[in-house]
């Protein structure tokens, strides 16, 4: 790692804080993404057979990824001080599929509260990714 001025001083709570920012906004997305897919299902016949080219599914399908890849390249981003282009890469890959596993609860919260229940999760996952972009931010600035 980098021993530059720019270098940070802290690295263990850099690369912990840009998983966590990583894996929460991919959690948001996932959220969103599946508050998208119950309100696109709302008007929809429930005899239809569920189609991999139907809307919903499309949506779901490169929602997901897209919170995937979203979490990798904010915590790639977040890393940059690391000056190590291998590290930031596996720990990006960390979030991106970290988030995906952790998004997981998207399934009980939909169940159990619905769509005002992704809703609350996505605000959640944003109010925590504002916290911790915060608090690396105030880490970056020079005393």
């Amino acid at each position: 790692m980098s021993e530059g001025p720019d270098a940070p001083s802290d690295f263990v709570g850099l690369v912990l804080g840009a998983l966590a920012f990583g894996v929460a906004l991919g959690v948001g997305i996932q959220g969103l993404v599946t508050w998208t897919v119950r309100t696109l299902q709302q008007g929809a016949p429930n005899q239809a057979p569920p189609a991999l080219s139907s809307t919903p599914a499309l949506v779901l399908l490169l929602g997901t990824l897209a919170g995937i890849v979203a979490a990798g390249l904010a915590s790639w981003r977040l890393l940059a001080p690391i000056h190590n282009p291998w590290r930031q890469a596996m720990l990006a890959l960390i979030a991106g599929m970290g988030s995906f596993a952790v998004s997981l609860v998207t399934l009980p919260i939909d169940r159990a509260l619905g769509r005002p229940g992704l809703l609350g999760l996505a605000a959640v996952a944003a109010l925590v990714c504002g916290l911790i972009g915060r608090r690396l931010s105030s880490k970056r600035q020079p005393a």
